[in-house]
């Protein structure tokens, strides 16, 4: 019995604990509504006391309870002014938030997998100092950061993604625990700092996709193994294999060898190519082909159903492959 019941009661404990964060999501949602600028006041920062505060308070107590067993005045009046600092203490950790300026921007696009760059921007304004300042994302390490003599500090934080479309780090988390450390202020941010995330690029046979492209006619010479193309002068970290030696024999100077081969000069990376994938999987093919082919300057189009781009090259079409493929079939794929 005791067996089968465990499971029940981790069960129950696991859907109390889903509808409290449930409950608590929806009430910080309308208490502190998402805003590109946010200015921490009375109405957005919590305060409690942190596990050293808890620690202080049991001391005062049994201190309390000893001031009272043997009636000493002094440690009575100790008692108190201890009670006193820790009241204290809750107005000041307050105080090293309040009128606080926060903004965030989001930083360049990054491929699933990577970390997504947030920088997040601290502003102070008045003669108001502000000491050991905390801001982290959920999964980000935490930064921390003095605004003494500046009026404005920036801090990046790195967050880990896990799948293309565009990323929502969540709320930021600000706290300080300063002066004493027995009182943690925090405050739960929603900056709307989203980055858009690619899908992670997955090698696959860019010849074979070349090799049966339709061929316009329209072809350019690019570097390759297929035919004597000319020489140009040796330079260091040329194969060996492509120096030619008669020519080095003759004393006429060090030169490689260049071959050429026929490509077509505009490809075509169509959604069918791997039909035999997943979705996500042919993305990820595809945009390996997009980085290949935007490396090469071999102008390509992209087909996708419902979408298609014109055969061109560029940082403007390669990033606007990109964004094809990091945003295909989301529902939510609109900029925030």
């Amino acid at each position: 019995m005791q067996i089968a019941a465990a499971p029940a009661r981790t069960t129950l404990r696991q859907m109390l604990l889903r509808a409290w964060h449930e409950h608590f999501g929806n009430w910080v949602e309308r208490r502190i509504p998402p805003a590109r600028n946010i200015v921490l006041d009375h109405r957005n920062i919590f305060i409690i006391p942190n596990k050293q505060g808890l620690g202080f308070l049991l001391v005062l107590g049994l201190m309390f309870i000893g001031a009272v067993n043997y009636e000493a005045s002094l440690a009575f009046a100790l008692v108190f002014l201890l009670l006193g600092v820790f009241i204290l203490s809750i107005f000041y950790t307050f105080r090293n938030l309040a009128g606080l300026h926060l903004s965030a921007v989001p930083g360049a696009s990054v491929f699933a997998g990577e970390k997504a760059e947030v920088i997040v921007i601290l502003t102070r304004h008045g003669v108001r100092r502000y000491e050991n300042v905390q801001v982290s994302f959920k999964g980000s390490r935490k930064a921390s950061c003095d605004l003494l003599e500046a009026t404005e500090q920036r801090m990046v934080l790195y967050v880990p993604t896990s799948q293309r479309g565009y990323f929502d780090p969540g709320r930021l988390v600000v706290e300080t625990v300063f002066p004493l450390g027995i009182c943690r202020a925090w405050s739960l941010l929603d900056l709307q700092s989203r980055t858009l995330v690619y899908p992670c690029p997955v090698e696959c046979d860019l010849d074979w996709i070349l090799a049966n492209q339709q061929h316009s006619g329209n072809t350019t010479i690019v570097r390759g193994n297929d035919d004597f193309h000319g020489l140009r002068d040796y330079r260091t970290g040329d194969s060996l294999k492509h120096v030619a030696w008669k020519i080095l024999a003759r004393g006429q100077g060090m030169y490689t060898k260049e071959y050429s081969s026929n490509i077509d000069e505009k490809i075509w990376l169509r959604w069918d190519m791997f039909a035999d994938l997943g979705t996500e999987a042919r993305l990820a093919r595809l945009c390996w082909c997009v980085i290949k082919l935007d490396t090469a300057g071999i102008d390509f189009g992209l087909e996708l159903p419902g979408l298609r781009l014109s055969p061109a090259k560029g940082q403007v079409h390669y990033v606007q492959a990109l964004q094809a493929l990091a945003l295909f079939g989301l529902s939510a794929g609109l900029p925030p």
